[in-house]
């Protein structure tokens, strides 16, 4: 049963009474209809409640903005329609503006979190509590509402005007309050430090609240996005601290049961998840309306498997294929329709991630893949991302109850696979090129890959016998083991990624787009046999995905078009970070 996030209740100002305008000039003095924290709170239980608001926030869609962030990324072609995509998508093309509705919207939501935190922070203050019960629940609360404000803050300050953005660390009162200039990068991110900080030193670890609240903020928690600060500098010794902590001493471990992996069954709060955006079903609101998240759903599941989504792109389904299966791990064989053991068409972390045509042997909405018509050169293309979408439950997204847009499958923030990638840049990055490979091979194992590096008497899996550098191996990082680890997850992960990589390795995202925008794959005809009848049948719609030095000889399509314009469009100093959004500057005019 899903961990329950209490329905919340919005109290006193909203995020539109944030952004108002300048010549409110009741503003300047307090409002008598202000809620007071020092009236309204009397006890932890109305604390409580406004804690569960501010965690309430992250379910709202603009806080994310999945679907733009995937289509902005490398990660996405946009939609139906090849070679050229019904749909016009500013993100993908990389035309959005300060006044862009996403770029608005997460600002403000963001601001919304920060402000509920701040809610819940000032009324504990206010409280006086006795009893060592309350007082373990007054630093509890206090503690998650540090994590969240900071976590909200960073949010915004790896997305907007390179880390200079607005410090808001009082709830509003006058006018002052409201028109606050920017801070500077450094200001900012020594605020949100100092927030995780208390959070890292005060909260519950995992597994270790009283109720066994999953979906609550844990120090393990904490301790990720801690080092994912310093590792967004390059201060790899300050992260390693931190990453080194989350890996040893929280309980979390690298999940092995497949079936818990981007599943709504059984994916929730797994043996590896740190922090997860929880929705329940039981708690689902069918009388709101889905899109900004009162209802208690999201509907990234639409945004990543319709007409008008964000797609697997070709290089990244051709990836996943073409990952060296183990030979020695029986988990990469099947029977097949005559009694044969044959080893498996697609490696299992393909199989887990993206629906392909050619996955004979998974199933993907309760069919196998091969036996669906949702792929082809011409329409919606090669791979379909699996990781936000109900596809082990229901026939089609349209089944679940109250409709497509109404899923309750949680988003995973943050999960130990990542911090075991974080961690072996850093390793790379510091010279211990064996540990580093030591954190990726077991990340390989689990998927049933070729493990990469000398085998070192290890007899039970394959080694693909490789010396690596400290840049052959950072390389390898960039390329293969990041993009299919964590794809289309968490907060922005593959954008900001190449922030860091331009300054670390050169790497930058222009240059992805360049590399990407100078590749050709091709399309083929597939066939597969039926399991009903073993009888062949031949899929005519171009879903196989080749790459090679030349064309194949058989009827083909040519893909080499899928980031021409998104290469074109995209240019490092206007599009690296959003821009502050043009209601904030007119708005607020101690904003220059």
């Amino acid at each position: 049963m899903k961990q329950l996030i209490f329905k919340y209740i919005f109290i006193a100002l909203t995020i539109s009474f944030m952004v108002s305008c300048e010549n409110n000039e009741f503003l300047t003095e307090e409002n008598p209809n202000f809620i007071s924290t020092e009236t309204f709170w009397t006890n932890l239980t109305e604390t409580g409640n406004t804690l569960n608001a501010a965690y309430a926030t992250l379910q709202r869609n603009d806080l994310l903005n999945k679907f733009e962030e995937i289509l902005r990324s490398d990660m996405a072609w946009p939609g139906y329609g090849r070679p050229n995509p019904s749909n016009t998508e500013e993100f993908y093309l990389h035309t959005y503006t300060g006044s862009s509705d996403p770029v608005l919207g997460k600002w403000q939501n963001a601001y919304l979190g920060i402000f509920r935190a701040n809610q819940v922070i000032e009324a504990l203050e206010n409280l006086e509590v006795t009893g060592d019960r309350d007082l373990e629940e007054w630093k509890s609360q206090m503690a998650q509402a540090r994590f969240l404000r900071g976590l909200f803050h960073f949010y915004v300050y790896t997305s907007y005007n390179d880390g200079s953005i607005v410090i808001r660390d009082e709830v509003p009162k006058i006018e002052a309050d409201f028109n606050k200039a920017l801070s500077s990068k450094q200001d900012v991110i020594d605020f949100v430090r100092t927030d995780l900080e208390f959070a890292y030193k005060n909260l519950y670890r995992n597994g270790e609240y009283p109720n066994d609240d999953k979906a609550r903020a844990t120090s393990g928690a904490a301790a990720t996005i801690l080092g994912t600060t310093y590792l967004y500098e390059l201060d790899y010794n300050n992260a390693m601290v931190y990453f080194d902590d989350v890996i040893k001493n929280h309980g979390y471990q690298i999940e092995t049961d497949l079936s818990k992996m981007f599943t709504t069954e059984n994916g929730d709060f797994n043996s590896e998840s740190i922090f997860e955006i929880n929705f329940s079903k039981d708690q689902v609101r069918y009388d709101l309306a889905p899109w900004e998240g009162e209802s208690g759903t999201n509907w990234v599941n639409v945004r990543t498997s319709q007409t008008k989504g964000a797609v697997a792109p070709a290089w990244a389904v051709h990836a996943y294929k073409t990952e060296p299966m183990d030979p020695l791990d029986n988990r990469n064989y099947y029977v097949d329709y005559q009694g044969n053991t044959t080893l498996r068409p697609m490696p299992l972390r393909c199989s887990a991630m993206v629906a392909v045509v050619d996955d004979t042997e998974t199933d993907w909405y309760l069919e196998k893949t091969s036996e669906s018509g949702r792929f082809g050169g011409r329409d919606w293309g090669y791979g379909w991302w699996k990781i936000y979408s109900n596809h082990d439950i229901v026939l089609g997204e349209g089944d679940l109850p109250g409709g497509q847009a109404y899923s309750y499958k949680n988003i995973v923030l943050n999960r130990l696979s990542d911090v075991y990638l974080m961690q072996a840049e850093c390793k790379i990055k510091t010279g211990a090129t064996q540990e580093a490979l030591d954190l990726i091979n077991e990340i390989r194992q689990r998927w049933g890959l070729v493990s990469l590096g000398q085998s070192g008497g290890d007899t039970s899996h394959t080694y693909d016998g490789v010396a690596y550098t400290a840049d052959s191996l950072m390389e390898h990082l960039m390329r293969v083991e990041k993009p299919l680890e964590t794809s289309i997850e968490g907060h922005n992960i593959r954008f900001l990624d190449f922030q860091r990589w331009k300054k670390s390795d050169n790497y930058s995202f222009k240059k992805r787009l360049g590399e990407l925008a100078s590749q050709t794959y091709y399309g083929l005809n597939f066939t597969f046999y039926s399991y009903d009848t073993n009888e062949m049948k031949t899929k005519f719609n171009n879903s196989k995905i080749y790459v090679g030095s030349g064309a194949p000889s058989e009827p083909h399509i040519v893909v080499d078009y899928e980031f021409n314009a998104s290469f074109l469009n995209y240019d490092e100093e206007r599009h690296g970070t959003y821009p502050i959004p043009f209601d904030e500057t007119s708005s607020n005019p101690s904003i220059n």
